[in-house]
């Protein structure tokens, strides 16, 4: 076990069954499939790696890795002298309060006032992976610090993104200390990258005007992802069910690395035993992608990562 792994007074249960799929069925009556959810996008605007036709004998191991699976797993991927000093800085949150040290903070942009964490995230080798495998550099734009499961059920990243993004994206789990079954670990649908992409303009027609414009009182963060989860979480299991799809989990040391595909079916699994979970969650898009993240600065190896006016809390 790693420090982490002590601290937190972990245990190894027995490990709970792997997720099996589920028969199929069709969507209740009045609400949407999958198809009317989603749509194919168009080829020539999405990363090489995801267009039809290509040589595939030309890829690299982790390349064809991503073309079929939709991720890549690096295990040791991140020495602990790399992370031993964010993780530190992490456990700081723990002397404001237990809860504040699950969740992590609340702003969606830490790494720009926490160095030790923008470290861990424009860490060298991980960013000339992920150029790898998109086909441009990255941008770091968005971290997820909490060490409990998020719960977040099955989705693609990209539906929240503007439509012009189209999978030019990235997000990276990275374990902090030993993930189990029982800690609700990163659970996703491989080669589900394959499948049509969720958009969110298909979504929002299914939802009403408030619903489409409300905001969380406290964060001022829009709603519409989680209540639209009432149907768009049934849509996709459907999905998942016709398919005859079979989830996975990442289980993890310390210092693994998954990379997943922007329209990569996952969901943070439910935790069946209430253990923390230590894991850091970071998101990328294409620096040539984004123009709506124009305030951008560089860390001392070059590599970018987006400003915004969001306070560390």
């Amino acid at each position: 076990m790693t420090f982490v792994d002590r601290l937190l007074g972990r245990r190894r249960p027995a490990a709970p069954p792997s997720p099996q799929p589920q028969p199929w069925a069709p969507p209740h009556p009045g609400e949407p499939s999958f198809a009317d959810l989603s749509e194919e996008p168009d080829p020539s605007l999405v990363p090489l790696l995801d267009r039809p036709g290509i040589d595939e004998s030309t890829l690299t191991p982790d390349q064809a890795a991503w073309r079929r699976e939709g991720v890549v797993i690096k295990r040791g991927f991140i020495a602990p002298e790399i992370l031993d000093p964010y993780i530190r800085r992490r456990l700081q949150l723990q002397e404001i309060s237990m809860h504040r040290h699950a969740l992590g903070w609340d702003s969606p942009s830490p790494y720009q006032h926490v160095p030790e964490l923008r470290s861990v995230c424009l860490y060298p080798p991980l960013m000339r992976l992920m150029e790898e495998l998109i086909g441009e550099p990255m941008m770091l734009h968005l971290n997820l610090t909490g060490w409990i499961s998020t719960e977040r059920n099955w989705h693609q990243d990209d539906y929240l993104n503007p439509g012009h993004v189209n999978s030019w994206y990235t997000a990276v789990w990275i374990a902090l200390g030993t993930i189990e079954e029982n800690v609700g670990p990163f659970e996703y649908i491989p080669g589900s990258h394959r499948w049509p992409l969720t958009r969110q303009d298909k979504v929002k027609a299914w939802m009403s005007p408030e619903e489409r414009e409300r905001v969380d009182p406290d964060s001022g963060y829009p709603t519409w992802p989680k209540d639209s989860e009432r149907f768009v979480v049934p849509a996709i299991e459907a999905e998942i069910a016709a398919r005859g799809s079979k989830p996975e989990r990442f289980l993890a040391e310390m210092g693994d690395v998954l990379v997943w595909h922007g329209r990569l079916m996952h969901r943070g699994s439910k935790a069946t035993g209430g253990y923390w979970r230590p894991a850091l969650i970071a998101h990328y898009s294409g620096v040539n992608h984004r123009d709506d993240m124009a305030n951008r600065a560089t860390d001392e190896n070059g590599f970018t990562y987006a400003l915004f006016e969001w306070p560390l809390v």
